[in-house]
């Protein structure tokens, strides 16, 4: 591994540890009824922004759907943001993964 191999996997090792430290740290504070709600409610969004494609820049679907797409932690590099996230080198698969819809102005 190189010098920035080593220290990208520290990172996201430092990440994953904090996320599984944190989360049921902040589920033993909610009373039980209520953490399996939310845990829940959290599938469900992340569920939903996975299936549904993100609404076009001016519609007015836009801010639910990405408050929806918050409360399912679909942030970062979540499954339906891989394509929008492709560097130079990956933009012939980009493009050729592209639906109709994507391409157009």
């Amino acid at each position: 591994m190189t010098g920035t191999t080593k220290n990208a996997f520290a990172v996201n090792a430092a990440k994953i540890g904090g996320i599984t430290t944190v989360v049921p740290l902040l589920f033993s504070a909610i009373p039980e009824p209520w953490s399996s709600v939310i845990s829940g409610v959290i599938i469900i969004c992340g569920a939903v922004t996975a299936a549904i494609q993100p609404p076009q820049a001016g519609s007015k679907w836009k801010i639910p759907y990405q408050v929806v797409s918050a409360i399912g932690l679909n942030i970062g590099w979540a499954v339906n943001h891989i394509g929008a996230r492709v560097d130079a080198s990956q933009s012939v698969v980009a493009q050729a993964s592209l639906t109709p819809q994507d391409k157009q102005p």
